[in-house]
């Protein structure tokens, strides 16, 4: 509990007795489930739940998936919009009485300082910054329950803009892909795994990258089941930049593509002359073009070893990535891995 007070003093808003029901013009929701559910505007809010002025009168404790978007922000991002669940508290003259069904774990005080922030911010992207917040710290917690803490820290103040930006980013990535899992309410996830996936993630410079990482995310996630089994991926992941993504992606399609139907049969090499890779990558400097196949290999991602003594005289590149590589690209293709491997398979280290 000392580590939330840390961070809602860093955040520069005293915690509160209760949870205290603010108003902001603009504010609507509307059922997630429902094509033809219009928004209805949000009388007041707090963190414990809404009141909502529409016509429905749903019964008294039956759940509903809502969605709460802020009318007028310049840009109407999907992940400004929040998706909740409530349980219909009370019926009015004019509206009804939601409370929100919160994630097990969720701390009260964080998110009273959240929808606080989202009532009383008058700046756009400032407004925007916050409900974006307050939509990953819902998935978080979704997914890790009370131990999401680690992850949260990350955007509470340890990272330096624009890398929280970027790893909420990769959670909403994430949380998109599982949206169209039938259980994806059900989806849990190692906190740590969770954590070291938005810290090194949200370093990534590009969008392959980030979706590489967004993707491994997805892949992490299993029902009602805590996995670890995507470490040793997320410490390879790390090693690799935005080049050498690109270029193993490249080779492992290829050699998807080329996969003979024979078991017995070898594999075809992936073979790129200096001009095709210049091209495939825009790199035109030898030197640091065979910087990146190097490291490819040093991180034992590509089969053939490459010897800068030997790279002037060859016209060709050999990429043909390993078998660890090829696994590397199934898991960052968001491919679900079951949580309990058969035994073989789970002692068997992804290095060898």
């Amino acid at each position: 509990m000392n580590q939330w007070k840390s961070w809602l003093q860093r955040l520069g808003h005293p915690e509160k007795p209760r949870a205290e029901r603010r108003t902001r013009l603009g504010l609507t929701a509307w059922q997630t489930n429902n094509p033809a559910s219009q928004p209805s505007t949000i009388k007041n809010i707090s963190s414990t739940g809404i009141y909502l002025l529409t016509d429905e009168r749903w019964p008294v404790d039956e759940l509903i998936p809502l969605t709460i978007e802020l009318q007028g922000l310049p840009e109407n991002r999907a992940e400004d919009r929040i998706p909740v669940q409530v349980r219909v508290a009370r019926h009015g003259e004019d509206g009804i009485g939601l409370a929100f069904v919160l994630p097990a774990g969720l701390d009260r005080d964080l998110l009273e300082v959240l929808v606080r922030n989202a009532v009383l911010l008058t700046d756009p992207k400032d407004i925007s910054h916050t409900l974006r917040l307050i939509r990953t710290t819902l998935f978080l917690y979704r997914l890790c329950h009370e131990e999401a803490h680690a992850a949260l820290q990350l955007l509470g103040g340890e990272l330096v803009e624009p890398r929280p930006t970027i790893a909420m980013e990769i959670a909403f990535g994430a949380e998109k892909l599982l949206a169209s899992e039938p259980d994806a309410d059900k989806m849990r996830a190692h906190p740590q795994i969770v954590a070291d996936i938005l810290k090194y993630g949200s370093s990534a410079q590009d969008d392959l990258t980030r979706q590489l990482w967004i993707n491994l995310f997805a892949a992490s996630c299993h029902v009602n089941a805590i996995d670890d089994s995507n470490r040793a991926f997320v410490d390879l992941l790390v090693s690799v930049r935005s080049t050498q993504s690109l270029i193993l992606v490249t080779a492992c399609k290829k050699a998807m593509e080329r996969r003979p139907e024979a078991g017995d049969a070898p594999s075809p090499r992936i073979v790129y002359t200096k001009q095709e890779m210049t091209r495939l990558t825009g790199i035109s400097d030898p030197i640091r073009l065979g910087g990146e196949i190097s490291s490819l290999f040093s991180a034992k991602l590509i089969e053939e070893p490459f010897v800068f003594s030997i790279y002037a005289a060859t016209e060709t590149l050999d990429i043909t990535p390993t078998r660890l590589g090829l696994e590397l690209y199934e898991r960052c293709k968001a491919q679900r891995i079951p949580p309990h491997w058969p035994r073989d398979e789970a002692n068997r280290s992804p290095t060898d």
